[in-house]
């Protein structure tokens, strides 16, 4: 009995298949919806997140000082406040100093 002949492109369909199908596979785990890209994009987006996060604590830290040197009665913070709004104390007086621009010395 003659054994049958064996085609030499008989496996090669479901080789070129196996590797269409991981190559589609391994494209939708780096660029789809939930892949590689976007978790990278996400992780810096946390990270720049973190960052803000640290800042707006230390600036709340820094206001919280503030609040209790004002309520304590603090005269430095009181001072620093009072002059931010404006206020002046009775009996000063308040000079307004203002520069001359290089447009207000082209017009003389």
């Amino acid at each position: 009995m003659k054994s049958p002949e064996r085609n030499p492109w008989q496996g090669v369909g479901r080789r070129i298949i196996l590797i269409l199908l991981f190559l589609a596979l391994a494209a939708t785990f780096i660029f789809g919806q939930r892949g590689l890209l976007q978790y990278d994009e996400l992780r810096q987006q946390c990270r720049q997140m973190e960052a803000r996060n640290d800042s707006l604590e230390r600036e709340i830290a820094g206001l919280t000082a503030r609040i209790r040197a004002l309520e304590s009665g603090d005269s430095l913070e009181l001072e620093r406040a009072a002059r931010r709004w404006g206020l002046v104390r009775p009996g000063e007086e308040i000079f307004l100093i203002k520069e001359e621009t290089d447009t207000t010395q082209a017009h003389r």
